[in-house]
């Protein structure tokens, strides 16, 4: 009996040591910072303490960045050396600025570094830019653009053999090939990661986003377990950022089998460790899966709740103005490098000039003089050229941006009026016919009994009923049931999308009345529709419609 207390205690102790083991060496290295006997080991040194750092709190992490950031700049003249650590720290920054969903202040820090490592012709670290700038694109849902610089990054990889920054990138683009539904294009990139990943940590990285293809693929036991095994990985070296994703994956593996509680310990587990990071990023899509848990189980005052906080965090992250800021900076960043290129071509053609007026002056000064006035005078015209060619694309690009932009505006406000327009509409009605009521009861006022305030009070409970139907949909009626309407245009492909989303309304046993209002039409025309969808489905006189389609979402 002895011996098995001695050895739970021991195992009480693990967790314990290894947290001790932890602050032991933070504490040497913030001591090793303040002993550093040159510029270049303190440097060092303070990469290594951030990486332990930011592990549970990225504004620590930020705090040593910017104090690095600050030594570096203290240096003068900065060697090569120093000016590669000065990129490596922007870099960092930039992607402590992305986990907390500062997209333009990220893509700002990543360019800089770019430009450092174009200015000392590092094709190794360029790479890494590269990367790091799709990255950001991947965010913000421009998957063409993240795609674009996946394949450049992956160009100067190849050519310098690093096969470490290859696995990453080619997981990345995995993952864009995911988002854009091509799982064959996915898997094969993903694969490819797992061969060239030189650790234990990069292999979880890729089996974590081929575990994701077998739950979209309904594979949901080969999910569970693979998920399983990388979150294992991810917890024993302290990958807070890769934990909060495997959570949150079997967060909602569990949600869609019905093990709801399960599903929401998962999810509480995944804030945890975004909070405890500091990883606001993850926070939309967190709120995003508790609400639709509580929509599953039914509590639709949880799940509107935390709809609101997810639509919050959202649109703090994804709005128009944040995309036109990150596309402006990518612009400006693409403009001065052409400047740059320009100018240097210029100052290469004016040498190669000079250097030719030299040799020719010994012959004949005066052809010297016209050979020095007609180059001038061509390389102006060239210039000139160039320049006028340049403006007319860039006004020209920017017209489009204006175009896009207002085209999303108008779609937005578009979506946003007929929502508007259906809720008053419907909210109009049931105002008209309770205040009727009011005024025939107030004409009978000494023939009220207890029957009129309790048909009054049952108006009022079925039309919160409709309106909490009304919340469950509101934001978004085409994805009320996307694979059931996927389903339902496979076996039925002679139903017009109109008819489909009346189907989908139906199956959420809502009555006529309130399909009328959703839809904006009239009852005639709801009545139209349900006869051709009979007609179309097939159905007998006796077979009900609304039955039809409940037992079809079974089969499915």
């Amino acid at each position: 009996m002895r011996i098995i207390f001695f050895i739970i205690f021991l195992f009480c102790l693990l967790p314990v040591s290894s947290q001790v083991k932890q602050d032991s060496l933070e504490i040497e290295l913030r001591q090793k910072v303040n002993d550093a006997t040159n510029d270049s080991l303190k440097v060092h040194y303070l990469f290594e303490l951030s990486q332990i750092v930011e592990q549970y709190s990225i504004d620590q992490g930020r705090d040593l960045m910017n104090r690095t950031l600050q030594f570096i700049d203290s240096i003068s003249p900065p060697s090569d050396h120093f000016l590669k650590q000065k990129a490596r720290v922007l870099d960092v920054l930039g992607k402590y600025e992305s986990r907390q969903t500062n997209y333009k202040n990220s893509l700002d820090f990543r360019l800089q570094a770019l430009k450092i490592r174009e200015e000392l012709q590092d094709s190794f670290e360029i790479a890494r830019s590269y990367h790091s700038i799709a990255m950001i694109f991947r965010y913000q849902k421009e998957y063409d653009k993240s795609k674009s610089y996946f394949l450049k990054s992956i160009s100067l990889q190849e050519k310098n053999l690093d096969s470490s920054q290859l696995a990453r990138t080619y997981n990345m683009l995995g993952v864009i090939y995911y988002y854009t539904k091509q799982n064959d294009s996915a898997m094969h990139y993903y694969q490819l990661s797992k061969n060239y990943s030189p650790t234990l940590k990069d292999k979880a990285k890729s089996n974590d986003n081929i575990a994701t293809i077998y739950y979209t693929t309904g594979k949901y036991g080969k999910a569970i377990a693979l998920y399983e095994e990388t979150i294992d990985i991810f917890k024993s070296t302290k990958d807070y950022n890769f934990v909060s994703n495997t959570l949150m994956h079997l967060a909602k593996i569990h949600s869609d089998l019905g093990k709801y509680q399960e599903s929401l310990s998962y999810m509480d587990e995944a804030l945890d460790y975004a909070k405890k990071q500091g990883n606001t990023s993850k926070f939309p899509i967190i709120y995003q899966l508790r609400s639709h848990i509580y929509e599953q189980m039914g509590n639709y005052k949880n799940a509107l709740g935390y709809y609101k906080t997810h639509k919050y965090y959202y649109d703090s992250i994804f709005n128009v103005k944040n995309a036109k800021k990150i596309t402006t900076l990518e612009l400006n960043h693409k403009f001065q490098k052409e400047k740059l290129a320009d100018s240097l071509q210029f100052a290469i053609e004016k040498q190669e000039i000079q250097l030719k007026s030299e040799t020719e002056k010994a012959k004949n000064d005066f052809y010297t003089v016209l050979l020095i006035l007609a180059s001038i005078g061509i390389i102006a015209l060239l210039v000139i050229m160039k320049n006028r060619k340049k403006l007319t694309t860039e006004r020209f690009e920017k017209e489009q941006l204006e175009k896009e932009l207002l085209d999303e505006k108008l779609k937005h406000t578009t979506y946003q009026t007929k929502q508007l327009i259906a809720d008053n509409k419907m909210r109009l009605h049931f105002k008209q016919e309770f205040l009727a009521k009011l005024k025939s009861i107030k004409q009978h006022t000494r023939s009220i009994d207890n029957s009129d305030v309790q048909t009054l009070i049952a108006d009022l409970t079925a039309q919160i009923h409709t309106e909490s139907k009304f919340d469950s949909i509101g934001d978004n009626i085409e994805l009320i049931d996307e694979e059931f309407n996927k389903n339902l245009w496979k076996l039925y492909p002679d139903l017009t999308k109109s008819e489909r989303e009346i189907c989908a309304l139906m199956r959420m046993n809502l009555s006529l009345k309130e399909i009328m209002v959703i839809r904006n039409v009239t009852m005639g025309s709801i009545k139209a529709s349900r006869h051709r969808i009979r007609k179309k489905l097939g159905l007998e006189r006796k077979q009900e419609l609304g039955q039809f389609i409940q037992h079809l979402f079974l089969k499915d």
